[in-house]
């Protein structure tokens, strides 16, 4: 099971609590961090777009990325939701085992969350 990092922005607040909580609790993600304050700059339809964000740090498996994008598809409201997932080359193994026992596909039982 190789845990990764995923990186998932979003337009408001209620957007990303929907996205948190639809993740942790179909344990497609052992947890998700919510950072507001974020401000991105792209081109979208050929003009230059400055946008207030929040971004979403999901803690989850390789193996579950697909049902991720699934479940972005469904609920997230942009045409194409950023989905980026990073590889985790090191980390307590406290935590990677908290994440491995709160995702989908994991022993039963799990780790405890970590404090």
């Amino acid at each position: 099971m190789t845990i990764k990092l995923i990186l998932c922005t979003t337009p408001d607040e209620k957007t990303a609590q929907l996205i948190a909580s639809t993740l942790v609790k179909e344990k497609l993600a052992a947890c998700v961090n919510i950072v507001p304050g974020v401000q991105s700059v792209y081109m979208w339809g050929g003009q230059l777009q400055k946008d207030d964000e929040m971004v979403l740090v999901i803690k989850s498996r390789r193996a579950l990325l697909a049902a991720i994008a699934d479940a972005l598809k469904a609920v997230h409201p942009y045409d194409v939701p950023e989905l980026i997932a990073l590889p985790i080359v090191a980390g307590s193994l406290d935590y990677l085992s908290f994440v491995r026992g709160g995702t989908l596909g994991a022993a039963a039982g799990g780790a405890a969350a970590p404090r």
